[in-house]
């Protein structure tokens, strides 16, 4: 006979079924099956229509539907790549796509999840009813005031800017007052100075006559070259 070693693992055994319990399972499980069959043959006795699939039972809602308050993060893994274990039993999300925690489902876009979202199933798990609230006239007074004090902080800070803004303006207006003033009173003093050199005679003849000259040979090169004569002689004979 071979000695047991320490360690090994036992020998397999046939797994033992408890009859009694899966018999009482599989009776609760036909007795549902017919009370399902009874209440749709009179849902449809009526000209309703059946309803196979059983509805959680959750309790009535206590108020009334609510603002969300928090980001629902529909944009906060876009553009990402991710690893998603999914569950094929019990709770955790059964797929890529965004997962209700609340009603344990998985839906396949942004779209689906917000109609979840704002659905009645899910509305119901959070307590709430598909009604809104009326309005009261304080509720009505308060979101006024508080509009008003927003719209009164906007038009402050726009009156900052623009008053910032004006008193730039003004400087730049000034700087470029004293940069003309300052042209005016060179010009007026190189003419003060052309009149001084022209009344000694060291100045005036002698400026006009190059002008005249130099105007003369602009005139020149100007008929020169309307003609075409501007290329004759330049190439030099072999």
């Amino acid at each position: 006979m071979s000695e047991k070693r320490d360690g090994a693992a036992p020998p397999p055994t046939r797994k033992q079924w408890d009859k009694d319990e899966w018999a009482a399972k599989a009776k609760e499980k036909d007795e549902e099956a017919i009370e399902k069959a009874k209440s749709a043959e009179a849902a449809l006795a009526k000209g309703l229509k059946p309803k196979f699939k059983d509805k959680e039972d959750l309790p009535k809602p206590t108020k009334n539907m609510q603002q969300r308050t928090e980001d629902v993060g529909l944009n906060k893994d876009l553009n990402k790549t991710m690893l998603v274990q999914t569950t094929s039993t019990g709770k955790g999300p059964k797929g890529p796509g965004f997962y209700c925690d609340l009603c344990n489902r998985t839906l396949k876009d942004s779209l689906s999840y917000l109609d979840h979202l704002n659905g009645r199933m899910h509305l119901l798990h959070l307590g709430q009813s598909t009604k809104v609230s009326r309005s009261t006239l304080a509720q009505v007074r308060e979101k006024i005031r508080q509009l008003r004090e927003e719209s009164s902080s906007r038009v402050t800070a726009k009156n900052f800017d623009f008053n910032a803004r004006l008193e730039q303006v003004r400087n730049d207006g000034l700087e470029e007052k004293e940069r003309r003033k300052e042209e005016r009173k060179r010009k007026r003093e190189e003419k003060k100075e052309e009149e001084m050199l022209s009344k000694m005679g060291v100045l005036g003849k002698k400026n006009k006559k190059d002008e005249e000259v130099e105007k003369a040979q602009k005139d020149n090169e100007d008929i020169t070259t309307m003609m075409g004569f501007g290329g004759f002689g330049g190439v030099k004979k072999r």
